[in-house]
């Protein structure tokens, strides 16, 4: 019994240890199973978290041939969190390791236009591909050389309407009275009730400008009447004051016709270049189709450029023009108004005298 006994009790004991063993074992082997687990978990989240913008930058040319060295700004639109990357020798960019959400991209490198503000959307774990074009900016001769031929009138014209603009400011400039209109006509008036007629001559002399000449030339004809002491009638003082205004308003008219010319002609030329650049576009449909729009639109842009400049020379040339022709007319009128009050006031005088 006691032999029993201590047998049932090993026994027992045997099972105890055996399950002390076994539980030691199931807690022990869960902790290193949960800790690989976990390390295994962790690898798996950061790649599902980790997405990927990738893309090719290209210029604008038929070759449309890889830009290297392009800083590419990718910014998450939530946090504004920014990624800078440039692009290889075969202007291939990529980031990997991306939150999943929208981002914005934008490309510049120096010599090229810039594009900004590309959106797009990847989401946890993915991928995109995005592939920008970038334009090479333009300089002096490669902007010009888009213009074809119609650039040689249009720079012979922007030349020519440089150069009048420039020589008839200097001329109504000059032309300009040394004293102030209402000043000269009231020293003149002045003059003539005192009755010293050279006196008002050297007032015109010192004034200067178109109006005082005509009106020079007027008491001119009327004192050599009065030294050969004849009457003189006021028909013989207008022919005088009008001969001198057909030797000052042609010289104020100078090369207006010239700005008028090229203010119609150089829109015309620029609609030439262009139909001309139009139908070159529509032959290349014609013959190849519209494969690559974007180098269609490059090509109508570019004939359209050629208006674009006519109206630049153009629009310049209109305005000058109305507006030293509005001189002229000002100029006109106001000699035809004072020489006719000289006049009278000549006139009135003699018979007074």
């Amino acid at each position: 019994m006691t032999r029993l006994s201590l047998i049932l009790m090993l026994v027992a004991l045997m099972f105890v240890s055996a399950g002390i063993v076994f539980a030691q074992d199931e807690v022990e082997a869960p902790t290193v199973d949960a800790a690989e687990e976990s390390a295994g978990t962790e690898d798996i989240d950061t790649m599902g978290v980790g997405a990927t913008i990738k893309g090719e930058i290209i210029d604008t040319s038929t070759e449309q041939k890889p830009i290297e060295d392009v800083t590419v700004k990718i910014v998450n639109s939530a946090d504004g969190q920014e990624y800078i990357v440039t692009t290889d020798k075969d202007g291939i960019y990529e980031k990997t390791g991306l939150p999943a959400g929208r981002y914005t991209i934008s490309v510049s490198k120096e010599g090229y236009g810039d594009r900004f503000g590309k959106s797009k959307v990847v989401a946890a774990g993915g991928e995109i591909f995005d592939r920008i074009k970038m334009r090479e900016k333009d300089n002096i001769i490669s902007f010009f050389k888009k213009f074809g031929f119609v650039f040689y009138p249009l720079a012979i014209c922007s030349v020519v309407a440089l150069t009048f603009i420039i020589e008839r400011l200097f001329t109504f400039v000059r032309s300009r009275s040394r004293i102030g209109t209402e000043q000269f006509i009231a020293s003149i008036a002045d003059s003539l009730r005192k009755e010293n007629i050279m006196e008002a001559v050297s007032t015109c002399e010192e004034a200067g400008g178109p109006l005082a000449n005509v009106l020079k030339a007027g008491l001119l004809r009327y004192s050599q009447a009065q030294i050969e002491e004849r009457d003189i009638t006021k028909e013989e003082i207008q022919e005088a004051i009008e001969e001198a205004s057909l030797l000052e308003i042609p010289e104020l008219e100078r090369n207006l016709p010239v700005l008028g010319t090229v203010a119609v002609v150089s829109p015309l030329f620029g609609l030439l270049g262009t139909v001309t650049g139009m139908i070159t576009a529509f032959t290349t449909i014609a013959l190849e189709g519209t494969g690559d729009p974007q180098q269609l639109a490059g090509g109508i842009s570019q004939a359209l450029l050629t208006t674009a400049g006519g109206l630049t020379v153009a629009i310049p040339c209109l305005i000058f023009f109305q507006l030293f022709d509005s001189w002229v007319n000002r100029h006109m009128v106001e000699i035809s108004q004072v020489s006719t009050e000289i006049v009278n006031q000549l006139i009135v005088g003699e018979a007074n005298a």
